[in-house]
């Protein structure tokens, strides 16, 4: 793969617009590409004209729970896949994923072409080049994806993962210690249950932790704007999120502070009923994988709740995206729709950043907020701010750090349910598996 780490950010990017429009198909060649090329889709398309391509069925999780996998193969690609994945599966049955060596390193091509490149590449260039990839090692590439693009850019790779009894967050918490990495990939809950127990046990080496800390590159889980804010602050590190999927939706994250959607991608968004909204506003997420035909994923309902509308980004880009949560643990409050980006935005404004859980039920709220520092949480003015907002009394309770997140403890879920609606009109569909 071409290295254009050195590039100036112009041309980086405008290399990678001009190889995504290069290896792109329309969306109705991608659908035909699938029905040529794979068991699955020829099924799936029987009877369809793919080039009437808003007419074709959306792909839902539910219908590829018992699929081989190899039916989502591309016969093209048989020789060529070199990787095996799967979705987490935490709103369902996993979803599984192939992918060749280029597919893999496609987001260290991301990686090379984000405008955030320049301050990383100048850190990693500094003394210490150290990073820590503390994603998650299993059924994802995840943990693999993010340890591939610290190396790509010059950094000192230790990949620790997470979930596992033989790397528990003491053992990462001693690693991070002794280590005193540059940049670290995790999750935020992770990244803080590692940080608040180096401040315990390393007591003399958290402040050069800290010192030495200048990047968080946090995924897999939602993370607002104004919590990543918060933790950057904190810790004063640059705080990086980002917004992808296994089945292959990346977005990029910028420096202007908007997660931009690539030309890789056919968006569509769906009410409610799953009747089509077209290509911005908010919905639920459908999207066309425009690139990677290893596994092809053709009018894919993701099912994140989601905003897409036209970026002004001065470095071009001309979509952003933010995800709000899970569609099915969507809150319904006086005729809006409420989820976990809408409920942090408005809770972390308040200085917090640890976990918290709402539960909602006839007539009354109950909002559990950890305080992670020493400073006094407004536990007065949050209560406030979320009783107009649900339009009920709401009582705030202020727990320490560790009471909703055993954070010494390896975690075996993702804390999806941040919100659980328990009122008799709540539309909410918890899945059975979290």
């Amino acid at each position: 793969m071409l290295d254009i780490r050195w590039l100036p950010r112009g041309i980086r990017l405008g290399l990678l617009r001009r190889a995504m429009s290069l290896k792109s198909l329309t969306p109705s060649g991608m659908a035909e590409f699938a029905r040529n090329h794979t068991a699955f889709y020829r099924r799936f398309y029987s009877g369809h004209d793919t080039s009437r391509f808003e007419e074709l069925p959306l792909l839902e999780k539910r219908m590829v729970r018992d699929v081989d996998p190899y039916d989502l193969l591309a016969d093209t690609h048989r020789d060529k896949a070199a990787y095996y994945a799967e979705t987490t599966g935490s709103s369902g049955s996993p979803t599984p994923a192939f992918y060749t060596v280029e597919d893999f390193h496609a987001a260290r091509f991301l990686a090379m072409s984000s405008p955030h490149l320049g301050p990383l590449r100048k850190e990693l260039k500094g003394g210490t080049r150290t990073c820590l990839n503390g994603m998650a090692f299993g059924f994802t590439v995840a943990g693999m994806a993010f340890g591939d693009v610290f190396q790509a850019m010059g950094g000192l790779v230790a990949n620790v993962g997470s979930r596992s009894t033989i790397a528990p967050p003491p053992r990462i918490a001693r690693t991070i210690a002794r280590l005193k990495p540059v940049a670290i990939a995790a999750t935020p809950i992770d990244f803080l249950s590692w940080m608040r127990i180096v401040k315990e046990d390393f007591p003399g080496e958290y402040d050069g932790v800290v010192s030495n800390l200048r990047l968080l590159l946090s995924s897999a889980e939602l993370c607002a704007g104004t919590r990543a804010q918060r933790i950057a602050e904190h810790f004063g590190i640059l705080h990086v999120d980002t917004y992808a999927s296994v089945e292959g939706l990346f977005t990029l994250p910028c420096t202007c502070g908007e997660k931009h959607v690539l030309p890789a991608y056919h968006l569509e968004l769906f009410d409610h009923d799953l009747e089509p909204l077209g290509g911005s506003g908010t919905g639920r997420l459908a999207f066309t994988n425009l690139v990677k035909r290893t596994t092809p994923m053709v009018r894919y309902l993701l099912d994140d709740w989601v905003t897409i509308s036209r970026s002004a980004c001065p470095h071009g880009f001309g979509l952003s995206i933010v995800p709000h949560g899970r569609y099915e643990l969507n809150v319904e409050v006086g005729g809006r729709v409420l989820n976990v980006e809408h409920v942090e935005n408005l809770l972390f404004t308040h200085g917090l950043f640890g976990d918290y859980r709402l539960r909602w039920n006839d007539g009354s709220a109950e909002l559990i907020v950890e305080q992670y520092t020493d400073v006094p949480v407004p536990a007065a003015a949050i209560r406030d701010t979320f009783s107009a907002l649900l339009q009920t009394p709401v009582q705030v309770s202020v727990v320490p750090f560790g009471h909703l997140t055993a954070y010494r403890e390896v975690r075996a879920t993702k804390p999806i349910l941040k919100i659980e609606d328990r009122r008799s009109c709540s539309t909410q569909d918890i899945p059975d598996v979290l």
